[in-house]
């Protein structure tokens, strides 16, 4: 089965036409950022796992059940060449944030108990021609777990 992260990613590089063949997971950024490097495209997007949260549980004979929200991050970029201050790719940046919360709100990748919840947005960078810019979303699953 494949991981949450990566059916992210599957969703995003389906529905976002502007970064078909250019998601990627994160350790593929953080590979080229140990040799220096910068991911080959003009716009591109890593997937990493965030962790899960508590929502709450309760325990019964046998049977323990508990609320968590998985929660996943998408870090995307924008080249802007000859841009040193990457003014030109904040208009780019805004539209791939648009299509990427349109492609994973409201969505599930499993007949489970939620849906994708955007939970925040946050400029990472703007410098040497390069902004970055991260989206976290929110899973609620249900664990079901017997004696």
């Amino acid at each position: 089965m494949s991981t949450l992260e990566g059916l992210v990613a599957v969703r995003i590089d389906d529905q976002v036409p502007a970064l078909k063949g250019r998601v990627e997971d994160i350790a593929v950024l953080a590979a080229l950022i140990d040799a220096g490097a910068l991911p080959q495209h003009d716009q591109f997007a890593f997937v990493c796992p965030l962790g899960f949260d508590d929502r709450g549980g309760e325990s019964a004979t046998g049977i323990h059940t508990q609320m968590i929200e998985d929660s996943v991050g998408v870090v995307f970029g924008v080249k802007a060449r000859g841009d040193a201050k990457a003014q030109k790719a904040l208009p780019t940046i805004g539209e791939l944030k648009a299509s990427i919360l349109a492609a994973v709100v409201g969505w599930t990748p499993y007949t489970g108990v939620g849906v994708f919840n955007a939970r925040r947005g946050r400029l990472l960078s703007a410098a040497n021609g390069l902004v970055l810019y991260q989206l976290d979303f929110s899973l609620l699953d249900q664990l079901r777990i017997t004696a």
